[in-house]
């Protein structure tokens, strides 16, 4: 069997771009490399691109109606030319793709669905077009849960495929000292991070706002970039606490490991809402592979994160800063269960978001259609 995946992007730093970029490896374990091809809609854009360059059978390159036509036209000219039988969707967007080659070829086609993207509004042809997949996968329970509530897609064809964590690399390891002065960060303060993009809610603002009522010896190291710095700049000003709030700015891909483990605690609190929430954030499992214990949402995909056998962190009402600051208390004060949840944490990802059951979830999802 040939497989294409036909993506938005596949050189950038984000989430989307990951889980693609994992299943296209997985794919090539499962069929061999000769059959399995990749289109992206998007280029490389040397600024925020991985530093792993990866094979692609088609590039696009651009955002403009033009572009996406021309896309979508040469997706399906990519199809026919090398026989393709089945199409994997990355982002809901493009189902168009996967409709009209099962329309022409009799392929079948699968979208991967996340969050934000399914909520926040769809138009009729990506919904009809989206809802015709033969299969649904989705990063987490929550966005399974409500397609199959808001949308009545039968839930037998909806499959769960965690993302995936290298956790070779994602591991508890020493500090790097080196991050200290390049980063002007104090080594002898009580550390919580954020880490990952700042292009929307994650509860930066909510951390700041309560950091105020925490002790003096607590530091917020909000790690990435984005459109969002200044706005959480000004607002750590304003609640005379900029001196606690350290912003490293856009990091470089093999810094992101000591970064985790530099933390004491890592904080991710997105909240659900038309315009806000989360799948499952890849940068609270990447915490928890690190040896890190977790503080994260319960109203969005985040609740997978954190998982009662395992014990590797506190779900918390994302809204709250009186539950915010009690976690954070009670894991500053109690070393114990901080090494016991970052141990717990460790032990539910590699049982659960390894790579090689990230291939085997997607083999047997491709044998269902």
């Amino acid at each position: 069997m040939k497989v294409l995946i036909v993506a938005t992007g596949v050189f950038m730093k984000g989430g989307i771009e990951r889980y693609t970029r994992y299943q296209h490896a997985a794919l090539q374990k499962i069929i061999g490399q000769e059959n399995v091809f990749l289109a992206s809609l998007l280029s490389k854009n040397n600024e925020n691109s991985f530093e792993q360059d990866i094979s692609v059978n088609y590039i696009q390159g651009g955002l403009s109606i033009k572009d996406k036509i021309l896309f979508v036209l040469n997706c399906i000219r990519l199809i026919r030319k090398n026989g393709i039988r089945l199409i994997i969707v990355n982002h809901r967007q493009l189902s168009i793709i996967g409709w009209l080659s099962k329309f022409l070829y009799n392929t079948k086609y699968i979208t991967n669905v996340y969050g934000l993207e399914i909520w926040s509004g769809m138009n009729w042809i990506e919904k009809f077009t989206l809802l015709r997949s033969d299969a649904l996968i989705g990063d987490c329970n929550f966005i399974i849960n409500y397609i199959h509530k808001h949308f009545d897609y039968p839930k037998e064809r909806m499959h769960l495929l965690y993302d995936a964590v290298d956790t070779h690399r994602f591991k508890p390891k020493e500090k790097n000292s080196a991050l200290y002065t390049r980063y002007n960060i104090p080594a002898d303060k009580f550390l919580i991070g954020t880490i990952g993009r700042l292009v929307r809610n994650k509860g930066h603002e909510i951390m700041i706002q309560t950091l105020k009522d925490l002790p003096e010896n607590i530091i917020y190291v909000i790690v990435g970039g984005g459109k969002q710095m200044e706005v959480l700049k000004e607002l750590s000003q304003k609640q005379g606490v900029s001196q606690r709030v350290i912003f490293t700015g856009r990091v470089p891909e093999d810094e992101l490991v000591d970064f985790y483990n530099l933390m004491d605690v890592v904080v991710l609190l997105s909240t659900f809402d038309k315009n806000e929430g989360e799948g499952l954030p890849l940068g609270l499992i990447e915490a928890s592979a690190c040896g890190k214990p977790i503080i994260c949402g319960n109203e969005d995909g985040s609740q997978d994160a954190v998982n009662n056998q395992y014990k590797n962190g506190f779900l918390i009402n994302p809204r709250s800063s009186s539950e915010l600051k009690k976690a954070i208390l009670e894991l500053m004060n109690d070393e114990t269960l901080r090494n016991t949840m970052g141990s717990n944490g460790r032990k539910y990802v590699l049982e659960n978001f390894d790579f090689i059951k990230f291939t085997d979830t997607q083999n047997k999802i491709i044998k269902t259609v």
